[in-house]
């Protein structure tokens, strides 16, 4: 009889209790949101894994699992620094779903402001801490069984959707909102912390978006609506989240400034609800490549764009069937899927 897969979580770290998910690939409201996507498109990943018996761990640690071996999968979400797992050639392939090859984030030929100063920065602790990670990867723990590689086996997906649900399509001219932004402006950071004095990519692209819509909404011709989430308490967040999915389906434009990382839930939110998206430079991954979104160094270049596209049915109706276009052949679980489960067979004919 052949064992079915196995699902685990060492969330966010491998030293603490690891619990087996009882329903295994399917997602529950009890799990993470963030846990939706990338568990959607494992489930349809697994009727084309030739082998069975795997255990997939998702977890957040690029240093150690709960266990290694040509059975075991990593699954690792959110993590942000761009390093290369410790453990990548003791276990049989990693699915991440951000991208592990540092980023500028901005032209370099554009002109430095705060927000350009701070990726410098990232980028280059991005880049020391990935050089490190791959030291790493030669001093392995001696606990660890050997290897099983002697090349990286990552595969790369998209972070996908979070709490967005899926609502029927509007056509563009009875959206009635020009666009909408509910997100955090600023994180809390301890001032022991070098992203105290240094602040984030996060804050200075999300402050350069909120000073430019403050201006926008002077004008009463926009119907713009605007939350900073990061004031609310926690049933307000709630409430605002609950109607996330109707606000961006009710908009032409979605906004989507950069976080942590150039990639962001909304960004492929807004593709998935037929908005024109707009958002920060983005990384050359495959499933990012030529996507039809427009991006911007400045979001001071954001009034000179509603004014060019938020009334123009015609440019917006097309950009609504590029970007549910793009999410079907590009991003979709069924997609995906697929190429996961090609990967973790060891990419016969090439890897996705």
């Amino acid at each position: 009889m052949l064992l079915p897969h196995r699902y685990f979580a060492a969330w966010p770290t491998s030293d603490r209790p690891v619990i087996e998910l009882a329903g295994g690939s399917q997602w529950n409201p009890s799990l993470p949101a963030e846990w939706r996507y990338p568990l959607a498109v494992l489930s349809l990943a697994e009727p084309s894994i030739q082998d069975r018996a795997l255990h997939f761990y998702i977890t957040k640690d690029a240093v150690r699992l709960p266990e290694y071996g040509p059975h075991v999968v990593a699954v690792l979400l959110q993590e942000e620094r761009c390093k290369v797992p410790s453990y990548a050639l003791h276990v049989r392939g990693i699915v991440r779903n951000l991208h592990f090859i540092p980023f500028l984030g901005f032209r370099p030929r554009w002109t430095i402001n705060r927000l350009n100063a701070v990726l410098t920065f990232e980028y280059a602790r991005d880049w020391m801490l990935h050089y490190r990670s791959r030291q790493a990867l030669h001093t392995p723990h001696p606990e660890w069984p050997p290897r099983l590689h002697s090349i990286l086996r990552i595969c790369t997906i998209p972070l996908g959707y979070h709490s967005q649900e899926e609502l029927p399509q509007i056509a563009m001219q009875d959206r009635t909102l020009d666009s909408f932004f509910a997100g955090e402006l600023v994180s809390e950071v301890p001032p022991t912390t070098y992203r105290y004095w240094v602040s984030t990519s996060k804050a200075e692209a999300r402050k350069q978006l909120w000073r430019a819509l403050q201006e926008i909404k002077r004008d009463p011709e926009w119907q713009i609506d605007l939350d900073n989430i990061g004031t609310a308490d926690a049933s307000s967040r709630a409430a605002q989240f609950n109607s996330y999915s109707k606000k961006m389906m009710n908009s032409r434009i979605c906004l989507a400034p950069r976080g942590s990382m150039a990639e962001t839930y909304r960004l492929y939110e807004g593709l998935r609800a037929g908005c024109l998206v707009i958002t920060n430079r983005l990384p050359d991954e495959p499933f990012l490549r030529n996507s039809p979104v427009i991006q911007v160094d400045h979001w001071k270049e954001l009034p000179g764009l509603l004014r060019r596209y938020a009334r123009d049915f015609v440019a917006l109706e097309h950009y609504r069937q590029a970007g549910l276009e793009w999410w079907q052949k590009h991003c979709h679980e069924d997609v995906i899927g697929p190429q996961v489960g090609h990967f973790l067979n060891g990419c016969p004919g090439g890897c996705p």
